[in-house]
């Protein structure tokens, strides 16, 4: 059955290593007969959560008027969703950091999805990457039981846009991609 895959792409580079990576997995996934949609998040005009609680108290809308509107609405829609962003001081990058603030709002409404994290960095190896991946579990254990781990996958070493190419990660990613059920 096919499936609606939704790239959340953090990075502020559109043909940054994080950037082609993600299209690896999203050719995976739409060899595999899957939908893919990628909204550049960087790109939008998006503010930080208010801390306000605002969502809470109105049924899961954001008191603000921005951009995050049509996010939202894009991933009630998908059944997976691809949280994509180079590792900024062990972490998200701020922009894609402010998305995920945001989903608060979809705290009691968002079920049935399966998230897969697409990261790239300078680091060496996975070691330096604990804290990125106890983030996205972490995000994810916030959700009710229906709200799961497809996996990830982390491109090593790309300090330098291009990177990525070539590398282990790229057929990683790809498989990643395919193998969505």
């Amino acid at each position: 059955m096919s499936k609606n895959v939704l790239i959340l792409m953090g990075s502020p580079r559109k043909r940054g290593n994080t950037s082609i990576l993600c299209e690896e997995f999203a050719r995976g996934a739409q060899e595999a007969g899957h939908r893919v949609e990628t909204i550049y998040v960087a790109r939008k005009k998006i503010g930080g959560c208010l801390g306000c609680n605002g969502c809470q108290k109105n049924g899961g809308t954001c008191v603000q008027k921005d951009e995050m509107a049509e996010v939202y609405e894009k991933i009630m829609a998908a059944d997976v969703i691809v949280l994509a962003s180079p590792v900024y001081y062990y972490t998200w990058t701020a922009q894609l950091k402010a998305v995920i603030d945001r989903t608060y709002a979809l705290l009691a409404t968002m079920h049935n999805k399966v998230f897969y994290m697409v990261s790239t960095c300078m680091s060496p190896d996975e070691s330096w990457c604990a804290m990125m991946i106890d983030s996205f579990r972490n995000y994810l254990a916030c959700y009710d039981e229906t709200v799961t781990e497809g996996g990830y996958v982390f491109g090593f070493g790309t300090g330098e846009p291009g990177d990525v190419r070539g590398s282990e990660a790229m057929g990683k990613a790809f498989e990643m991609g395919k193998a969505i059920r």
